[in-house]
């Protein structure tokens, strides 16, 4: 047998160590490089990868035109690792590209003077917050550079690609045309929040999906080039389109506004809608909230009162009266009715007219144009409280509007078996029950579409930020009174602004026009009782012979002037805006009025 003695030992000792280790590295590099390989590597890229939340930007709204009523500014904060900034010496490379090869050397003194001159800063000033923030903790890895750059600013600081700076989104809500569509538009708080408006509705076209990438990391925390990964592509929010113009928007907010101040009223209501697609191209309220300083603006005004402040309309509701029986057979425009001032039907029920008179020899044109309470109740009072009520529903009364706003008011419409023997009679003249503007818009709009009711529509497409179009939907128009009601009507509404007492204030050369007047009592909500003021309404159609559009003045409790005289100058200021916005030809053709007695 052979036997190793000495140094032959030592040497076969040594090589079977040597092999032994030998199998122990190789079963070990078999494992890390086949057998463990994907988990090692996963395990190694969560410890070098750092997920970035690309925020998503919030969606545009906008008016028929596409003109930005409310808009997101995208800003972005610079930030550095003033710790990274010393790494190498303070020296990293970059791609050379004017070789179009290779890399140059970059020191973080010309890093620093590259930064400034696209914030506007000077090198010593970034040299300076880099040492203060090591002066104050050696190991810092964070110091903003310049806060709230804008996004081309942003996109030449990434083109320098250094890799210790770093930036912050930051969005802000933003309305270029301040109040002007305020009360419609909206407002969102911090974070884009929506609080009101189209912004609140429409919440979720608006919003988009946030996004995320993923960047390696060296030890030190330095950004190793080329690794930026797109995890989830960010989705920007949708557009609104909305149904009104914003550049009379503005006007018909200036004609509001102006009649209110000139009479000292409480408040004051406008809007302007499309008779034959039902489209609101104006919806303007006094004192409309400025979404950019919310605070600034009366708390009692930040809402969409047109929407959401139903009141009782008054005499602008007798046209629903004078369609019933006319649609019911039971009257014509030239009914016959000797009318006196004041009546008391039955045990517990009076009202009268509005000014002292004999018993006059009204047609049913004549009631209308002097506005009777007593001719429209006395006629009205032949059809049954049912059939007065189905006629109020199909124009729309008592129903809720969905034109895209948060909240639209339904008004208050009792059903018959609640009515009192008062109310009965109040309803006919448009006392006893209430309603939107907006929905006092929608009766005209049915009576000037040939007795076809189009529900009124606020927002028409949210477009996707990929380009993908949704319509939204209002509701399906309904028939609420045969062609030949809503012409004899529109026959009576014309009579009436050609005979009534305002016919030369309300005139629009040129344009014929077609419209009812109405001055209403209100409850006061404290005691319970009417107030001894008045709310003030016209609204009318023009142009009368070919209708296009409608709109309705609302002024409210005038302290220092006539407020039937304001709401006739805010109607016709309107129309004229319309006229001018929409290039709408005048008028064809004379109009003979009906005769208004017999």
């Amino acid at each position: 047998m052979l036997r190793l003695r000495g140094p032959s030992l030592r040497r076969a000792i040594a090589l079977l160590v040597i092999i032994l280790a030998s199998f122990v590295f190789m079963a070990r590099l078999v494992d890390v490089q086949v057998v463990s390989a994907a988990a090692l590597n996963d395990e190694a890229k969560d410890k070098r990868a750092v997920p970035v939340a690309i925020p998503s930007v919030r969606g545009d709204i906008v008016d028929r035109n596409g003109e930005v009523l409310a808009t997101t500014d995208e800003r972005y904060d610079v930030q550095l690792s003033p710790k990274n900034t010393k790494l190498n010496k303070g020296v990293f490379y970059r791609a050379d590209t004017e070789r179009g090869v290779g890399t140059v050397e970059v020191t973080a003194q010309q890093a620093f003077a590259e930064i400034g001159e696209i914030t506007g800063q000077k090198a010593n000033e970034i040299q300076k917050i880099v040492d203060d923030a090591l002066a104050d903790n050696p190991k810092s890895d964070f110091a903003y550079v310049k806060r709230s750059i804008d996004l081309t600013q942003l996109n030449q600081l990434k083109a320098l690609e250094i890799p210790w700076l770093t930036f912050e989104s930051q969005h802000k809500r933003t309305y270029p045309n301040g109040a002007v569509g305020g009360n419609i538009v909206g407002f969102a708080g911090a974070d884009d929040v929506p609080q009101a408006g189209i912004e609140l509705s429409q919440n979720e076209c608006l919003t988009g999906v946030d996004g995320t990438e993923t960047y390696e990391r060296s030890e030190d925390g330095v950004p190793l080039p080329g690794s930026v990964v797109v995890t989830r592509k960010v989705q920007d929010g949708g557009t609104v389109e909305l149904t009104i113009d914003r550049d009379l928007q503005w006007e018909a907010q200036q004609a509001i506004n102006k009649q209110v101040q000139s009479v000292a009223a409480e408040w004051g209501l406008l809007v302007i809608q499309n008779v034959k697609t039902g489209e609101l191209v104006a919806v303007a309220e006094d004192g409309s909230v400025d979404p950019n300083d919310v605070d600034a603006s009366d708390p009692t005004k930040r809402e969409a009162r047109s929407f959401t402040a139903p009141y009782e309309p008054g005499s602008t509701f007798k046209s629903i009266t004078a369609s019933a029986l006319i649609d019911q057979g039971v009257a014509t425009p030239l009914s016959q009715n000797l009318t006196p001032d004041y009546l008391e039907p039955e045990e517990g029920v009076r009202f009268g007219d509005a000014f002292p008179h004999p018993e006059i020899p009204w047609t049913l044109a004549g009631i209308l144009t002097q506005s009777s309470n007593v001719g429209t109740s006395m006629l009205g009072n032949q059809l049954s409280e049912d059939v007065r009520y189905d006629y109020l529903r199909k124009f729309g009364i008592g129903e809720e509007t969905h034109a895209g706003m948060p909240v639209e008011d339904s008004g208050l419409l009792y059903a018959p078996k609640d009515w009192d023997r008062q109310t009965s009679y109040n309803t006919m003249f448009g006392q006893g029950l209430s309603s939107t503007i907006v929905q006092t818009a929608g009766v005209y709009q049915t009576i000037a579409n040939g007795g076809v009711r189009i529900p009124p529509s606020l927002v028409k497409d949210c477009v996707s930020s990929d380009g993908e179009k949704q319509t939204m939907k209002h509701g399906k128009s309904q028939k609420a009174i045969k062609k030949s009601t809503a012409d004899d009507v529109m026959a009576i509404l014309e009579t009436v602004t050609t005979e009534g007492w305002f016919a030369d204030r309300l005139a629009i050369p040129g344009y014929r026009i077609a419209g009812k007047t109405g001055t209403a009592e209100q409850v006061n909500p404290d005691t319970g009782l009417y107030r001894t003021d008045y709310v003030h309404s016209f609204a009318g159609i023009f142009p009368a012979d070919d209708p296009q559009f409608v709109a309705v003045a609302s002024v409210a409790f005038p302290s220092a002037g006539d407020g039937s005289l304001a709401s006739l100058q805010a109607f016709r200021d309107a129309a004229e805006a319309t006229i001018r916005t929409f290039h709408i030809p005048p008028s064809t053709g004379d109009f003979t009025p009906l005769p208004t007695e017999y």
